[in-house]
């Protein structure tokens, strides 16, 4: 008869490779990656620091652009381009459309 993969002879085999032949192996990976997200976090800071950069060159001392005009605002109120969004949308404008009297 087989034995699980929960009986407690197949779990201890189990973790006495993953403590001894595999560990190696494991360690090694993890230095990989722990290297590889060291030089992509670098990287994105040395991009982070070039953009900040470039915009200040852009800006004059007064705090105003190179151009002379004040830095644009972005408008926050209106609808959002989100599906629950434009399904509310269309309910409002269906709603009026669909007033009557009831008698």
């Amino acid at each position: 008869m087989a034995k699980s993969l929960r009986s407690k002879s197949k779990l201890q085999a189990k973790s006495v490779k993953r403590k001894g032949e595999f560990a190696k192996y494991a360690d090694e990976r993890s230095k990989r990656l722990a290297e590889k997200l060291a030089k992509e976090t670098a990287k994105q800071e040395a991009e982070k620091k070039s953009k900040q950069n470039k915009e200040q060159e852009t800006m004059d001392l007064d705090g105003q652009d190179v151009d002379g005009g004040k830095s644009k605002k972005v408008s926050t109120s209106g609808w959002r381009d989100s599906n629950s969004q434009r399904y509310k949308q269309r309910q409002l404008k269906n709603k009026s459309k669909k007033k009557t009297l009831k008698f």
